[in-house]
C-alpha cells in the first residue's frame, strides 16, 4: 500500500501479487480486528486520494476488498456508500456497473437486517440525487428505483423523490425516472407483465420437469437424444430467468404514481414542461405526454389544457399517432368535462373518420373514440354516434366491425343515443343502465350490490317448487281465459325469460308463433265468439289474445325482476361478501349487462366476436390501472385466408431443414440402397432363364400379343 502512495503506476508483473494480498487480508480480517481497522483505512485512503489514477483492475480489487470488510462488520455501511458514490466519478463503465449492484445489495442487507441505520442511508442517497455532478445524481437516481422495483424502499418517499427526479436539470436522468413510471413498451401495447394463476402454476409444473430432466441425465445412460433434450431444457431456464428479470425491471409502477403527495401540482409542473417552447427531441415530448395522461387518468385531475393541446398532434400523417390517440383516451375520464371531450372526439371523428383516409385510418380512429367513450359516456352526442354507426356497412371489414363495436359498447352504456335498428333486443340488464346516472358529475349510488342474487342460486334450486307453487297461488284471481292463455304459453315464457320489451315487427313474428302454439286454448275462444256470417270478430279476438299475453308476459317479468331485487337486497344486508363472491358478481353482470346469460335466438359470429372482446376489456380494467392499451385502438378483424397446398408444404419443408432424418441410417457401400430389381438386372440370363420363362407361359394371349408388338417397333427404331 505504501508502494501504491508512492508510485501509483505499478509494473503488470507486480499486479497479481498485490491483488492476492489484497484478498487474502480481506478474508482474514475477522481474525486480526485491529490489523483490519489500519487495512480498511488505507484502502479509503488510497481510493480518495488516487481512485481516479489507479489501474481498473486494482480499483475493482479495492472496492471488493471493501465489500468484503464490510460484511465482516469492519467498516460501516454508511462509510462505504459515501466512498461507492465519490467513486462514481471516475470513467470507468465496468466500476460503476459494479457500485450499483453493490449498493443496492448493501439497502437489502440494511432492509433485512439493519432497519436502524436505513433512515440514515435513506436520507444519503436522496441528498445525493441534488448533487451538482450528473454522475453521482444518475446513480443516485438508478439506486432508488432498483431499490423500489425489488421492494425493498417500496415506499411514498421514495416515489415522490423519483418523481422530482422528472424535474432533473439532467435530460437522462428525466428520461431513466419517466419511463420508470411508464414502464415497457411492451406492457403499453398490451402484454401485461404479471402473469395469472393458470400461467404460474404451469410455470411451476416446467420447472419440475425441468429438474427431473436433469436428475435423470445425471445419473441414466449417457445417449444423444438426452443430451439434446438437456441442452434445450438448460436453454428454456435461462430464457425464463432472462424474462423474469426484463419483466420486473420493466414493469409499470402504478403503485409508484398512486403514491405521488400531490398529483395535481405534478401534472402541472408536466405540462408547463410539454408547453415550454424548448427545442427538445420528439421522443421526450412523447414520454412526457404518456406520463401526463397517465396520472390525468389514474388520479382523475382536472388539467384541462391537455385536451386542447393534443389538438395538433391528431393528424393522420403524424409520427407515432396511435400512441397520441391511446394517450387521449388515457386523459379522458368521467370528471373531465363533456364539452372538452367532445371536441377531442370531434378532432378525431374529422381527422380519421373520413371516406379520404385509409381503411386503416378510420379504423384506428372509430377504435380510440370508443376507447375515450368507455372512460367519458356522457360526452357522447346522439348526432355524432350515429353518423359514426353508418360505418357498420362500410365495404371494409375492419371498418365495419370497428363501427359495430362502438354500436355493442352503447348497448350496454346508453341505447338510447344510438338509432332503433341499432339498439337490439332489450336484456335484463337494460333497466339497470337506464337507472345508472348518464349526466356529467351524477352519482349512481345504490344501497345493495347488484348482481347479488346469483350468490345463492344453488342453495335456492331446491326451493324452486314451492316458490312455483306461490306464484300460482298469486295468479290465481286472473281470468279464466288468461289462465288458458298461460298454460298454453309455458315454452315461451321460459325461452323469453329475460326479455322486456321487443321491437314491433319481431313482437309481430312472435306473436305469429305463439298463436301457431296455442291452437288447441284459442280454437275455444274462436267457437265461442266466431259468427256464421264473417270472420271481423275472429280478428278482434285474436287482436285480444296478443294484447292479452303481451300484458301477462310483462307482467310476470316485472314481478320477477322485483324478486331479483329483494334476493339481492337480503344477500347484501345478511351476509359478508368475499372476493369470490364479487368475482362471481363480476362476471354475473358482464354477462347481464351484454345479453349473453341466456339467449334464445342465434347470433352472427362477428356479434359473438364483438360481445366476448367487449367482456374482456370490462374485466381487464376492472382488475389493471383501468386505462386502455395499444392493442385496443390498433386492433384489426382480418380475414382468415386458408393457404394453398404450396404455402403448406413450403412450411413442412422449412421445419424438415434441421431435424434429423428418422429410421436406421444405410451404411455406405458399393452394393446398398439397391432393390432386388436392379440386381436382378446384373444377373447372368443363365440364372434367370427358368424363371423368365415360367413368367412367358403365364401371360395371356394379349399380353404377348403387346409384348411382340412394343418389341417389333423398338427393331423398326421407333418410340414405345
Amino acid at each position: 500500500m505504501k508502494l501504491i502512495e508512492l508510485q501509483p503506476v505499478i509494473h503488470r508483473m507486480d499486479v497479481p501479487p498485490l491483488l492476492e494480498s489484497v484478498n487474502f487480508l480481506s478474508s482474514v480480517s475477522s481474525y486480526y480486528p485491529n490489523e483490519a481497522k489500519q487495512f480498511s483505512h488505507c484502502l479509503i485512503a488510497a481510493l480518495t486520494d488516487r481512485g481516479y489514477s489507479l489501474e481498473p483492475t486494482i480499483r475493482l480489487s479495492f472496492c471488493k476488498a471493501l465489500i468484503a470488510l464490510r460484511a465482516r462488520q469492519v467498516i460501516t455501511t454508511f462509510d462505504t456508500i459515501q466512498l461507492f458514490f465519490e467513486l462514481a466519478k471516475c470513467e470507468d463503465k465496468s466500476l460503476r456497473k459494479f457500485l450499483l449492484g453493490a449498493i443496492v445489495s448493501f439497502i437489502k442487507v440494511l432492509h433485512r437486517k439493519e432497519r436502524k441505520n436505513e433512515g440514515k442511508v435513506q436520507c444519503l442517497i436522496f441528498a445525493k440525487l441534488k448533487d451538482s455532478r450528473p454522475v453521482v445524481a444518475r446513480m443516485a437516481n438508478l439506486v432508488l428505483i432498483e431499490a423500489f422495483r425489488k421492494g425493498f424502499w417500496k415506499e411514498a418517499k421514495t416515489a415522490n423523490s423519483i418523481a422530482e427526479c422528472v424535474f432533473h436539470d439532467v435530460l437522462r436522468i428525466q428520461l431513466t425516472s419517466i419511463r420508470f413510471f411508464l414502464g415497457s413498451l411492451k406492457q403499453e401495447e398490451g402484454f401485461d407483465g404479471s402473469d395469472s394463476e393458470d400461467e404460474e402454476a404451469n410455470k411451476e409444473e416446467n420447472s419440475k420437469t425441468v429438474r427431473e430432466v436433469m436428475h435423470a441425465f445425471k445419473h441414466a445412460k449417457k445417449t444423444r437424444k438426452k443430451a439434446k433434450t438437456l441442452e434445450k431444457t438448460k436453454r428454456a431456464i435461462s430464457k425464463e430467468s432472462k424474462s423474469k428479470k426484463e419483466s420486473q425491471s420493466k414493469f409499470c409502477n402504478l403503485e409508484a404514481m398512486q403514491m405521488l403527495y400531490d398529483p395535481q401540482t405534478f401534472a402541472d409542473r408536466l405540462f408547463g414542461c410539454l408547453q415550454s417552447k424548448k427545442n427538445e427531441k420528439f421522443i421526450v415530448r412523447l414520454l412526457r405526454m404518456a406520463l401526463c395522461a397517465r396520472i390525468i387518468g389514474i388520479h382523475k385531475l382536472q388539467t384541462l389544457g391537455f385536451y386542447s393541446y393534443l389538438h395538433r398532434y391528431l393528424q393522420p400523417k403524424q409520427q407515432e399517432v396511435t400512441r397520441i390517440l391511446l394517450y387521449a383516451t388515457h386523459a379522458c375520464h368521467d370528471l373531465v368535462p363533456p364539452d372538452l371531450v367532445q371536441d377531442v372526439v370531434r378532432v378525431i371523428a374529422q381527422n380519421f373518420v373520413t371516406d379520404r383516409n385509409t381503411n386503416e385510418g378510420i379504423t384506428v380512429g372509430l377504435n380510440a373514440i370508443r376507447e375515450i367513450f368507455v372512460n367519458c359516456p356522457s360526452a357522447a352526442t346522439e348526432d355524432l354516434l350515429q353518423d359514426l354507426a353508418e360505418y357498420k356497412v362500410y365495404k371494409n371489414k375492419n371498418v365495419s366491425m370497428a363501427a359495430r363495436g362502438l354500436i355493442t359498447l352503447f348497448r350496454t352504456v346508453n341505447p338510447k343515443l344510438l338509432h332503433r335498428k341499432d339498439r337490439g333486443r332489450p336484456i335484463e340488464g337494460t333497466n339497470e343502465v337506464a337507472t345508472r346516472g348518464k349526466d356529467y358529475g351524477s352519482l349512481s349510488a345504490v344501497d345493495f350490490v347488484p348482481g347479488a342474487e346469483i350468490l345463492q342460486e344453488e342453495e335456492d334450486f331446491t326451493n324452486d317448487r314451492s316458490i312455483e307453487d306461490n306464484s300460482d297461488e298469486e295468479w290465481s284471481d286472473v281470468s279464466d281465459l288468461e289462465d288458458e292463455i298461460e298454460q298454453s304459453d309455458e315454452d315461451t315464457t321460459n325461452e323469453d325469460e329475460f326479455e322486456t320489451d321487443i321491437d314491433e315487427n319481431d313482437s309481430d313474428e312472435d306473436m305469429e308463433v305463439n298463436d301457431e302454439e296455442s291452437e288447441h286454448s284459442d280454437e275455444e275462444i274462436d267457437e265461442e265468439i266466431r259468427p256464421d256470417d264473417n270472420g271481423k270478430l275472429a280478428k278482434d279476438s285474436k287482436q285480444i289474445t296478443k294484447s292479452a299475453k303481451k300484458k301477462l308476459r310483462s307482467e310476470e317479468k316485472k314481478l320477477e325482476l322485483e324478486t331479483k331485487l329483494q334476493k339481492a337486497k337480503m344477500i347484501s344486508e345478511s351476509r359478508i361478501l368475499t372476493d369470490t363472491d364479487f368475482r362471481k358478481i363480476r362476471s354475473y353482470q358482464i354477462k347481464k349487462q351484454l345479453g349473453i346469460e341466456k339467449s334464445s335466438r342465434k347470433r352472427p359470429n362477428d356479434e359473438v366476436r364483438l360481445e366476448e372482446e367487449l367482456e374482456e376489456k370490462i374485466a381487464r380494467r376492472e382488475e389493471g390501472d383501468g386505462l386502455a392499451k395499444l392493442n385496443d385502438i390498433m386492433h384489426f378483424h382480418k380475414k382468415i385466408r386458408r393457404q394453398t397446398k404450396e404455402e403448406r408444404m413450403a412450411e413442412v419443408q422449412k421445419g424438415r431443414e434441421d431435424r434429423e432424418e428418422y429410421g436406421k441410417p444405410k451404411k455406405k457401400g458399393p452394393h446398398v440402397g439397391r432393390t432386388n430389381r436392379e440386381l436382378a438386372k446384373r444377373k447372368d440370363f443363365r440364372m434367370v432363364r427358368q424363371k423368365v420363362r415360367g413368367k412367358n407361359r403365364q401371360r395371356s394371349f394379349r399380353d404377348q400379343q403387346m409384348s411382340l408388338r412394343k418389341y417389333l417397333l423398338r427393331q423398326a427404331g421407333k418410340k414405345v
